[in-house]
């Protein structure tokens, strides 16, 4: 199958704005919601198409979101009903992000009412676990272990009553902010010493978990008449102000910020008249609604808000909404998710593309999503529950279903800006085959089309990541050292004729095969970059060249 790869552009927004992204959106997704905002932004470029990376893994009764670091992957696989009185039903295991391949896998400790083991997050070299009971009917010690090896680091002074539809996220030294429906802790990474501890009242025992931005911890509590969106000081746990009320009974949804700073909350019970959608804005020194619209009923839900200015909501009906969020325009609407209940869990990649878990069980489905809310594809995952979307290093998004269905969606990515030719036609570089590999010896070619007919050309290669920089009165993608694969001609009509009927073409397998290239080709997990360079005399030189947009992607085993 020919893969396109649209390119985004020379300086795009994603990069103009990165410095509010939090820095674990950077490759990682650190907890549930992807960052501290659980804004669902990452700086990875997701798949472009549902090609299976790898697919397996041990078996499990319930899909339980994952979390990443690097190219590890850790989740919960739960093969029994709790209670677990042998602590072994539900172990968290650690797998290879490129390869799938099981690292370790550890049982947590549980004592005789403790239910299921659940993942807080992972985050500067430590895997964070505790157990959980029905809704906050346990309480139990938040334990830190070695997130490379699955070797035991420390237990929590205090025990914690969250659990996994809460979610944990994290302040930016590492320390975990626990959040459950009475208390918020903040533990201290180091040593599992509490730094502080702060009272707090959510209307229900469950998704009650807390988002972070810059200095403030929020959550919404309980209050007289609704529901008030609070913030606490990041450093002291102290309670500083609060949202006015925002009418209804209950709520089963966290909040979440965006990149902007901007808070939202779903803050729906299935009742039409309270259900609602808030975008608020926090002063510094006071909360106050910006705009609030008509929302879809939604629990457990982790919605998204990107850096262009853009938050999506649930709207009636199950449909996702892309809104403005300045002022709640509505800007786009999708299909709709589920004929019941959703519990959609989103992310947006470095394209501005959506990935969403739907949260279902009978209809459970995983799909991608234009910025617009155009369908790009989607998947049926049975029981997905809040097992996606996890989208890690490499562009790797993770899926967590049940039974042995663990799959990793990976394809490359296109990136920077061609050079508009002389004949004024556009180089289209792409790809033919899934996946490159450093054993297959064949099957993973790049090309280019739209290039002049009966003309050289090579392809530039780097393992040292992307740059854009001015070359030859277009961009050079790559960043030095930068190599090249051995010469190739487009092809196309036979002279005299003198069109864009000329493709570049070269099978990268057979190309790592030969040996002619560096040796890190030939070791999966290797980051490449690419993109085409060829003549064209219709240019005075030294600007006489072709060059196309590029390509990234990783060597696979």
């Amino acid at each position: 199958m020919t893969t396109p790869h649209t390119p985004r552009m020379a300086l795009p927004l994603f990069l103009l704005a990165l410095g509010a992204v939090p820095a674990a959106a950077l490759g990682d997704w650190s907890n549930a919601g992807g960052n501290a905002g659980r804004n669902g932004v990452t700086a990875e470029i997701g798949p472009g198409t549902p090609d299976v990376l790898w697919s397996g893994g041990r078996s499990s009764l319930i899909a339980w979101q994952p979390v990443t670091e690097g190219r590890r992957a850790y989740m919960v696989r739960q093969i029994g009903f709790p209670p677990e009185p042998n602590s072994d039903e539900s172990p968290v295991v650690a797998m290879d992000l490129t390869t799938g391949a099981e690292l370790w896998a550890i049982h947590v400790p549980a004592s005789p009412t403790d239910w299921t083991t659940w993942i807080a997050g992972a985050n500067g070299g430590r895997l964070f676990v505790s157990r959980a009971g029905n809704g906050a009917s346990v309480s139990s010690p938040l334990r830190a272990y070695d997130s490379a090896t699955g070797g035991f680091l420390w237990n929590s002074v205090d025990s914690i009553d969250a659990g996994a539809y809460d979610g944990v996220v994290f302040a930016p030294n590492g320390d975990p902010i626990v959040a459950s429906f009475r208390k918020i802790w903040r533990i201290r990474a180091t040593d599992g010493t509490t730094d502080w501890v702060a009272n707090r009242v959510g209307s229900v025992s469950g998704n009650c978990g807390a988002a972070v931005f810059g200095n403030a911890v929020y959550v919404a509590d309980a209050i007289g008449g609704g529901h008030v969106i609070k913030r606490f000081d990041l450093a002291t746990g102290l309670f500083q102000y609060q949202s006015p009320v925002l009418p209804g009974f209950t709520i089963q949804n966290s909040p979440m910020v965006g990149p902007d700073g901007t808070l939202y909350l779903s803050r729906t019970q299935n009742n039409a008249a309270v259900d609602s959608f808030y975008a608020l804005n926090d002063s510094g020194t006071d909360i106050s609604v910006r705009w609030s619209r008509p929302a879809g009923w939604s629990t457990s839900s982790e919605f998204a808000a990107g850096v262009d200015g853009t938050v999506y909501m649930l709207g009636v009906g199950g449909v996702l909404e892309r809104r403005d969020s300045l002022t709640g325009a509505l800007l786009g609407s999708s299909v709709p998710l589920t004929p019941g209940n959703a519990a959609p869990r989103l992310a947006i990649d470095g394209q501005g593309r959506l990935f969403v878990s739907n949260g279902d069980f009978a209809n459970g489905r995983l799909y991608s999503f234009d910025a617009n809310l155009t369908t790009r594809w989607s998947v049926a995952v049975p029981n997905i529950n809040i097992g996606a979307p996890a989208l890690g290093k490499d562009g790797t998004l993770l899926v967590c279903g049940v039974g042995t269905n663990v799959t990793a969606y990976r394809t490359p990515y296109g990136y920077c800006t061609a050079k508009v030719n002389s004949l004024g036609c556009t180089p289209a570089i792409a790809t033919v085959g899934a996946h490159p590999s450093a054993s297959a010896g064949s099957g993973f070619t790049v090309q280019c089309s739209d290039v002049r007919n009966q003309k050289p050309g090579l392809l530039l290669y780097s393992i040292t990541g992307q740059a854009i920089q001015p070359f030859q009165g277009g961009f050079l993608c790559l960043a030095a050292p930068i190599r090249r694969t051995p010469g190739v001609n487009s092809g196309g009509a036979p002279v005299p004729a003198n069109d864009c009927s000329g493709v570049y073409g070269m099978d990268f397998n057979a190309f790592i095969a030969s040996g002619a290239g560096q040796p890190a080709l030939q070791v999966p997990g290797t980051e490449v970059v690419c993109q085409w360079w060829g003549r064209d005399p219709g240019f005075v030189p030294p600007d006489n060249s072709t060059l196309s947009s590029a390509l990234g992607f990783v060597i696979q085993p």
